[in-house]
């Protein structure tokens, strides 16, 4: 371990030997329904009693059902890859509930614990988890996050999975699902949180792939639910647009039924179909997601953090889906609610209907 902090401290290439990476040993539980663990058997994973080889702390920003699929995703996958060499992980996970200051806190946590890696779910908790990753040495790996780069979180000690979705394959989900090509008279509206990181990234990247002028903002800022019933009797006064598109957007994708309601009520004469980059939130109350599987996002986390752990290899870039890695998850029985026509095509080819 000491050898692995030291040379993330000093080297821009991480090459570790894991030969003397034993001894885990804090035999930790944690109750999964309010995210705390109990350390009293052991205070220190670094303990000679135990039998795990390595630690992993797992921080997660929110509760959100991304990085719900997530944290199994990427415990399970781990796991595999640790017990086929014959190798045991343990995990000690804690929410931040949505609390930037939670995030610093909990990975102080996980540095004093002396975790080998630390994983970290969602662009703000992995921003707030870096310097403490950075000063102790622990490598930190990264999931579920649209635009690390822009997030800074490409650095010396910290690398993973992003979610960026292929901004292409969103254009043709819209186009199909308004039956024609975008232009001034087919245009969609975007609704995002206006200071999310993620969300403003996820604009620029949809603009620039669109034709000019068809994706229209309708922005709010953080906590501002209060400005949704507007924006939407804007959207709906407006006959050009003919969907509504939300990014990975934590907020607004958290208040889906509220977003629901507005929709349906706002403009009972031309309700429109409503699609989301995250496709647990179809279930919700959207029409269509062409998303990531966030499961595998954290599984592809995983084959980076044994890559790291094991084989002393630091990855050249972050995981990035690609478009067929995609999955499409349509509600009819939504579909149906607002009087919307799934295109037939399709509904035959979703993965999941709800």
């Amino acid at each position: 371990m000491k050898k692995l902090k030291t040379l993330l401290a000093v080297a821009l290439i991480i090459t570790v030997g894991v030969a003397g990476l034993a001894g885990c040993a804090q035999d930790d539980t944690y109750d999964s329904t309010d995210d705390t663990y109990d350390s009293a058997q052991n205070d220190t994973p670094d303990s000679a009693a135990g039998t795990y080889d390595f630690t992993v702390g797992i921080l997660s920003g929110a509760h959100i059902p991304a990085f719900e699929l997530g944290r199994p995703g990427f415990e399970d996958r781990l796991t595999g890859l640790m017990e086929a060499e014959g190798l045991r992980v343990q995990f000690i996970y804690q929410n931040a509930g949505g609390d930037p200051a939670m995030s610093t806190t909990i990975a102080n946590t996980f540095a004093s614990r002396h975790v080998d890696l630390i994983f970290s779910m969602g662009t703000g908790a992995s921003q707030q988890a870096l310097p403490v990753a950075t000063n102790a040495g622990i490598p930190l790996v990264y999931g579920i996050i649209t635009d690390p780069v822009g997030a800074g979180l490409v650095t010396d000690v910290s690398t993973g999975s992003s979610s960026a979705l292929p901004m292409e394959t969103q254009i043709e989900l819209l186009e199909e699902l308004t039956g024609g090509t975008l232009n001034a008279e087919n245009r969609v509206a975007f609704l995002y949180t206006t200071d999310e990181d993620n969300s403003v990234a996820s604009l620029g990247r949809l603009q620039g792939v669109a034709p000019a002028d068809t994706i229209v903002p309708f922005g709010i800022p953080a906590n501002g639910l209060d400005h949704l019933q507007q924006l939407f009797i804007n959207i709906a006064a407006d006959p050009t647009i003919r969907a509504i598109y939300i990014p990975q957007d934590n907020q607004i994708t958290g208040n889906m039924q509220m977003v629901q309601n507005l929709n349906r009520s706002q403009n009972p004469e031309r309700r429109l179909p409503v699609v989301v980059a995250d496709l647990p939130i179809v279930a919700e109350g959207a029409i269509a997601s062409l998303s990531v599987d966030f499961s595998a996002n954290g599984a592809a986390a995983a084959d980076i953090a044994f890559d790291i752990l094991v084989n002393g290899t630091w990855p050249q870039t972050f995981y990035s889906p690609t478009a067929a890695s995609l999955s499409l998850y349509i509600n009819a029985t939504e579909a149906e609610a607002i009087g919307f026509v799934l295109p037939s095509a399709m509904a035959d080819r979703a993965n999941r209907t709800f």
